[in-house]
C-alpha cells in the first residue's frame, strides 16, 4: 500500500484500473481534430459496453508534419509524462507522397520514443484528397513500408475509405474543401480505431455521430452531427472488419 496526497491506495487496485483502461495519444493535425476522432472513438467504445474504458488525448495542429511535432517538443512531452497503450501518428496529408523520406525519418525517432516507454506505434493511413483518388496507392505504399519496417500497427483508414465509397458512393465522407473529413468519414476512421484498440468487430456499434464542429474541439461543446441508416452502418461496420483484418 502506499499513500497519495495522505489517502491509502492499494496497489492491485491502482493496477487493475491501470488493466481496465486503453489509453492512447494521438499526433496530428486537422485529419485528427476535425469531428474530434479521438472523442467520437470514444463514443463507439461506450456504445459497445467494452469492460476496458477508453482515454484519449490529442496534440493537433492544423497542417503539422510529424517533423513539426517532433521539432516543437509537446507531442514528446507528453508521450514520457503518461502511460500510453498506443500512440497514434498522423503524417500531413501530401508530405507522404512528396516526400516519404522526411516522413520516415521522424516517424521513426517517434517510434523509437514509443517503445522505450513500452507503447505501440499506430500508423493512420490517410485518405486521398477527393480530386486526387490515384494518389491513394502511393499513401497506403508509404504507410505500409514504413510499418513494416518498425513492426508497427496501421490503421488503414484511407483504404477503409476508398472500399465505402466504392460500396455506397452516395455516402459522402468529404467535407466541401475535398480534403477533411464528413461526419461519416471521421465515423470510417473511429470505427477503424476502434477495431485495431479492442481487436474485434466494430459491427453493432451505435450509428449517431455525436461530436465537434470543424475547429479544434472544446469540452461541452458536442453536437448531432450525423445519424446513420442500419444499411450504410453496416456496410461501414463490416468493411472496415474486413479490410482491417485483411492487413
Amino acid at each position: 500500500m502506499f499513500s497519495l496526497i495522505g489517502k491509502p491506495v492499494e496497489v492491485n487496485s491502482f493496477q487493475e484500473t491501470q488493466q481496465q483502461t486503453i489509453r492512447v495519444l494521438f499526433i496530428g493535425n486537422s485529419y485528427t481534430y476535425v469531428n474530434d476522432l479521438p472523442w467520437l472513438t470514444q463514443q463507439l467504445a461506450e456504445s459497445a459496453k467494452e469492460t476496458r474504458t477508453l482515454e484519449t488525448e490529442m496534440v493537433v495542429v492544423g497542417g503539422a508534419t510529424l517533423k513539426s511535432h517532433w521539432k516543437g517538443g509537446k507531442a514528446l512531452k507528453l508521450l514520457k509524462a503518461k502511460r500510453w497503450d498506443y500512440v497514434v501518428l498522423q503524417e500531413q496529408s501530401t508530405l507522404p507522397i512528396t516526400n516519404p523520406k522526411e516522413m520516415y525519418k521522424y516517424a521513426s525517432l517517434f517510434d523509437a520514443e514509443i517503445k522505450r516507454v513500452n507503447s505501440q506505434t499506430v500508423f493512420y493511413l490517410t485518405w486521398a484528397k477527393q480530386n486526387q483518388p490515384e494518389t491513394q496507392q502511393i499513401l497506403t505504399d508509404s504507410y505500409m513500408t514504413i510499418a513494416r519496417e518498425l513492426k508497427a500497427k496501421v490503421a488503414p483508414v484511407g483504404i477503409a475509405w476508398q472500399k465505402v465509397q466504392e460500396a455506397n458512393p452516395k455516402l459522402n465522407l468529404y467535407s466541401p474543401d475535398q480534403s477533411h473529413p464528413s461526419p461519416i468519414g471521421s465515423y470510417v476512421a473511429a470505427c477503424v480505431f476502434y477495431t485495431i484498440f479492442y481487436q474485434h468487430s466494430a459491427v453493432g456499434l451505435s450509428r449517431r455521430i455525436y461530436s465537434s464542429q470543424f475547429s479544434t474541439p472544446q469540452e461541452g461543446n458536442r453536437l448531432e452531427l450525423e445519424s446513420l441508416s442500419e444499411t450504410d452502418a453496416e456496410i461501414i461496420e463490416n468493411l472496415v472488419e474486413y479490410i482491417v483484418r485483411k492487413i
